[in-house]
């Protein structure tokens, strides 16, 4: 299988941050894992499609990418190199990118040099008023073993013979087979495999501020002493949708109530209100409920509630009668 990342999102090389956000939207709802649970492919899918927006939506990572495309890399992956499609497998592109752009180590003797990126969901609601959301982060931590060396019996790399480099087309970048450390071990630990470090699971508190988007990203100093990069994933609403700072949200109501005017108890961040619908209400009329969408510097956005009137499809004979007398038919 041969893809890249523009062909991972599913857009040109050419699309501007607005398409890819919304392509990388689009994809990411429907391979959510809370979407698709138990589905192994969806959450491999969902992680490869993260990976790839996580390098294009920035600006500087793109540009690398890109230089690195037209310098003729090899784009290769899943069977030929690569655990389950992710463009962060073993070998071609995926050493390439993890050299770039930080990650695991797969080399012997290879150090990390980035820190870890995990991502965690945080529901609409605690992610527009703020909160706190309890996650278990898997992080790295110093390898008991070999306590944090990676190895013994240190020796020059044969791949880059010393100098940390390789050269790919045009493009200089570290040696992804010592990180750019210009050296491996002869005696790599068979626990953290050279890297140094293992994955330990870590219980934290993540406070979430108000207003947060998808794809925010917060920096954690764990128990451990870590710091880690959390990127968050906010979770869809059945009944809030969310554009900037204002709520959006849609109620039905009948033809009578559209007519004569009701009162309707609905969910705003907040809790729930009365909304006052008045007679002769349009259909897609839309309410403006002011202060009750996501805070920003001490302001907040408004809520909208968009008004979609149900016309029955059938009707008993009572009712038909009604109507018929209403519209001025003779019964």
């Amino acid at each position: 299988m041969n893809k890249d990342l523009y062909s991972i999102l599913g857009v040109d090389e050419k699309a501007s941050q607005e398409e890819l956000k919304k392509s990388y939207r689009k994809l990411a709802k429907k391979y959510h894992p809370d979407a698709n649970p138990g589905d192994k492919k969806a959450e491999e899918r969902f992680k490869e499609i993260s990976e790839a927006y996580d390098i294009l939506s920035s600006k500087e990572k793109r540009e690398q990418y890109d230089q690195m495309r037209r310098g003729g890399g090899d784009f290769s992956w899943g069977e030929a190199g690569g655990k389950g499609g992710s463009p962060f497998g073993e070998g071609g592109l995926a050493d390439i990118l993890r050299s770039m752009f930080g990650g695991g180590g797969g080399g012997f003797g290879q150090r990390r040099t980035s820190r870890p990126t995990v991502v965690v969901s945080v529901p609409f609601k605690t992610a527009a008023l703020g909160g706190t959301v309890r996650a278990n982060l898997e992080v790295p931590s110093t390898c008991p073993v070999c306590m944090g060396a990676g190895g013994s019996g240190k020796e020059s790399c044969s791949q880059c013979g010393g100098s940390g480099r390789v050269q790919r087309g045009q493009m200089v970048m570290p040696c992804p087979a010592c990180g750019g450390s210009g050296s491996t071990f002869k005696d790599v630990c068979s626990r953290c495999h050279g890297t140094g470090e293992v994955i330990s699971s870590e219980a934290v508190n993540l406070n979430i501020p108000a207003g947060s988007d998808d794809g925010s990203v917060l920096r954690l100093a764990t128990p451990s002493r870590k710091t880690v990069m959390v990127k968050l994933r906010i979770k869809p609403d059945s009944f809030f949708r969310r554009d900037g700072r204002n709520i959006h949200c849609t109620v039905k109501i009948s033809v009578p109530q559209a007519v004569l005017g009701a009162k309707l108890k609905i969910r705003t961040l907040d809790g729930k209100i009365v909304l006052k619908i008045h007679p002769g209400t349009q259909p897609e009329t839309i309410l403006r409920i002011p202060g009750k969408g996501v805070p920003y510097r001490g302001t907040k956005g408004d809520q909208l509630v968009h008004v979609e009137v149900t016309v029955p499809k059938s009707l008993s004979e009572e009712e038909k009668v009604l109507w018929e007398k209403l519209s001025g038919k003779k019964a």
